[in-house]
Parts: C-alpha cells; structure tokens; sequence
C-alpha cells in the first residue's frame, strides 16, 4: 500500500509541477500581450530617430525629386508625386536637411505638384 501511496505522491507533484510551467507560460504570454506592444512602439520610436533612417530618408526623397523633375509627362510625375505621399505620409518635414526638399515634399503632400524647371534649350 506504501508504494501505491507514493505513486500518487509522485503523481501529484508531478502534475503540479506541469501546472505550475503551464501557469507561469500563460502568465508570460498575457504579460507580453500588454508588455510587448508598448515595448515595440518605443524600438520603432527610437529606430525614427537615428540619424541612418532619416539620411536614408532624406537619399530616398532626393531621388523621387530627381526622377520627378526628370519625368517625362505630367502622367509620370503624378505617379511619383503618389508614390512619395505614400512613402512619406507621416514622415516630418522639418527632419529634411535642405529647403529644397521640404518645399518638394510639403508640396506633393497637400496636393499640389511642383512646377518642373526648364533645362535650357
């Protein structure tokens, strides 16, 4: 009868030890659940900031604003004028090195597309 009392024993303790995993597993999921987009929200914040997603962004805008002063017809330059809102639709302004850009992207983002300069002829 020892040895059966002992079983049950072990058995007992065994299934707590899985309940108590399983407990602390869930507990770390529903953690995380709260935990975890905050955490993110704060890398993504700080991944904004670095002076490599800003200069990559400034090269990005340079080249939509060349190949749109470079487009061939008013058809063209809305595409990029639409692909550039999208790209930049939450990104500042004042973030952008140069007058020129800004101007560039203010423009296109309300709407309005910039006068294409005439090369001489």
């Amino acid at each position: 009868m020892r040895t059966a009392g002992t079983l049950v024993l072990v058995l007992l303790v065994l299934a707590g030890v899985v309940g108590l995993v399983l407990a602390t597993d869930y507990g770390a999921v529903l953690w995380y659940g709260v935990i975890g987009p905050k955490r993110e929200a704060v890398r993504r914040d700080v991944f904004r900031e670095t002076r490599s997603y800003n200069e990559g962004k400034e090269q990005e805008l340079t080249k939509y604003r060349y190949e749109y002063l470079t487009a061939r017809d008013e058809q063209d330059r809305r595409a990029i004028a639409s692909t550039v809102r999208n790209a930049f639709a939450d990104y500042p302004e004042d973030r952008l090195g140069t007058a020129e850009l800004r101007t560039f992207l203010r423009q296109i983002k309300v709407g309005m597309l910039p006068p294409v300069e005439m090369k001489g002829d």
